[in-house]
């Protein structure tokens, strides 16, 4: 994932279309949005603070890490959203704002590594071939037990990702393709400028774009879902990249 890439403004429980006015209203609402501000600042954090642990970026073939690690997160999240709900109990707006923060960090960096499953792993290659649009490219929703499930079988099936070597653990059988050779967080790599011709002739960073801001915003979904609290203080519309790596390749 690379600076420069373009924000996706999400539009949650919209009971009309995303037009053109409801862009407008979101920038003016995104503006002043502290909540929507600590996910995006989530995301970038992992490629600083975490960047060589294999778990934060579906490095390494460290699947089962990567899982368990947006299991964590979410259950941070869950601890501060109940720290918020007592605020909120207590009339103590400080409290209840704080923790709202902080819940919203936790889930974006459980976000970017929704993302990087998509850049990093080889799922774009290995279903490319069985989609006749770009959209139909499903979504792994590993933060369920039924996308946890779905992902063990991929792996069963050949399911790897790049071997980092400044990443720990490295999980990844002798031989394994380089993170460099198999990332897909650009258009310049290896993998992500290699294009699908029955696929509208998109490259492969395309691919996992689309697949990546599906699978974040289905997960932004879910959260406002699980707790309904983070959906009334963030408001309807939330923010985020898609794609944003500052580690290199």
């Amino acid at each position: 994932m690379r600076p420069g890439s373009s924000v996706t403004i999400l539009c949650v429980n919209c009971d009309k279309p995303f037009g053109s006015e409801g862009h407008k209203e979101a920038m003016k609402d995104l503006a002043s949005n502290e909540y929507a501000k600590q996910l995006r600042r989530a995301l970038f954090y992992q490629d600083s603070v975490h960047q060589f642990e294999s778990k934060a970026h579906f490095d390494n073939c460290d699947f089962d890490g990567a899982t368990a690690y947006v299991d964590t997160l979410l259950n941070e999240a869950e601890q501060q959203v109940l720290v918020a709900q007592a605020g909120k109990a207590k009339k103590d707006t400080v409290a209840m704002v704080a923790a709202g923060e902080k819940a919203f960090f936790s889930i974006g960096q459980a976000l970017h590594a929704v993302q990087d499953f998509y850049a990093h792993s080889n799922y774009i290659e290995m279903t490319k071939d069985t989609v006749k649009d770009a959209t139909d490219i499903a979504v792994i929703p590993f933060w369920t037990p039924e996308g946890n499930a779905a992902l063990r079988k991929l792996q069963q099936n050949g399911l790897v990702s790049g071997f980092v070597f400044w990443g720990i653990p490295q999980l990844c059988p002798a031989g394994a393709q380089s993170h460099a050779d198999l990332a897909k967080d650009s258009e310049d790599t290896k993998s992500g400028k290699v294009r699908v011709a029955h696929l509208e002739n998109l490259s492969q960073y395309r691919l996992a774009i689309v697949a990546a801001r599906q699978a974040s915003s289905d997960f932004l979904r879910y959260s406002f879902k699980r707790w309904p609290l983070l959906d009334e203080l963030n408001g309807k519309y939330v923010a985020f990249e898609v794609l944003v790596d500052r580690r290199g390749l």
